[in-house]
This record gives structure tokens, sequence and C-alpha cells, in this order.
């Protein structure tokens, strides 16, 4: 238990980060981390050692925040948290407007394309770790992203 204790307080402000990038809410963010290591916790015998711990833990809390958007539909701008910067109402609104655009053209992607674009964008994963995720090679994991930001202009276009 204690070498979990470290993991966490090697972790958790990575993973944290990484979610915060995803939800763009500091309390889903924080609530997302905390089940992120109880599966972990749960699931530390499944850890193969394949990838790095931290691509494993990213991969969890992945899905775990794919699970919540499903469990609450969470596609609206109504849970970002409000970061406007004394920019004009309309402006803000017109911001996170299309945040939320891209946002939704994003998960509307097919898989892998939106994983792929998810871990390395918000995970801010090297290649490298992508491809051990998915036992393919670093080759494959760049053609990927790339194909996912041409679909995911094609997608924006489509919504203008």
């Amino acid at each position: 238990m204690e070498d979990f204790s470290e993991l966490y307080e090697e972790e958790a402000k990575k993973v944290y980060k990484f979610l915060l990038g995803l939800t763009e809410n500091e309390l889903l963010a924080e609530e997302l981390t905390q089940q992120t290591f109880y599966k972990a916790l749960l699931s530390m015998n499944q850890f193969q050692g394949k990838s790095s711990i931290y691509t494993w833990l990213c991969q969890i809390g992945k899905n775990e925040w794919l699970q919540e958007l499903r469990r609450k539909k969470l596609l609206s701008t109504d849970t970002m948290v409000d970061r406007s910067s004394g920019n004009h109402l309309e402006e803000e609104y017109i911001r996170k407007h299309q945040i939320d655009m891209v946002r939704m053209a994003l998960l509307g992607l097919p898989e892998p394309y939106r994983d792929v674009m998810i871990l390395r964008t918000y995970g801010e994963l090297p290649f490298s770790e992508i491809a051990v995720m998915y036992d393919r090679t670093e080759s494959w994991a760049k053609v990927t992203f790339f194909r996912g930001k041409q679909k995911l202009k094609v997608e924006m276009e489509a919504l203008l």
C-alpha cells in the first residue's frame, strides 16, 4: 500500500492536469482523478508494464471521463469553469461555443482517431506511448493523429 501512496504522490498532479484539459472543470477533474486512482488500485495487478504507469493512468482517466459523459450527457458549456479575463460577454460566449463545438466534433470522431487525439492533445503523451497502448508502431500513432486532425477539420467545417 505504501508503494501506491508513492505512485499517487508522483502521478496525481499530472493525471489531474490531463483530466482538467479534457473537462475544463476543476471539480470534475478532481473527482475523476480520485476515481482513476481508485480504479487503478483495484486493478493494479492488471498493469502489464507495456506502457508507462502515467499512460495507463491516463487511459483509466479517459475511460472514466467518457463514462461520466455518457452518464450525465455533459456536452454543453454549462459545466465549463468561467475563465473570462474581462472580455466582453459576447466574446466569451463565442469562445465557449467554439470550444464546445470542437469538443463535440472530437467526441464524434471514430475510434481510434478520437482516443489518439485526446491522448496526444490533452494528455500530452508522446506518440511512442500511444503506440504502446494500442500495440502498434509509433508511425501508426503519428498517422492516426494526422488523419484524426483531418477528420476533425472536416467535422468542424460541416458544423460551421
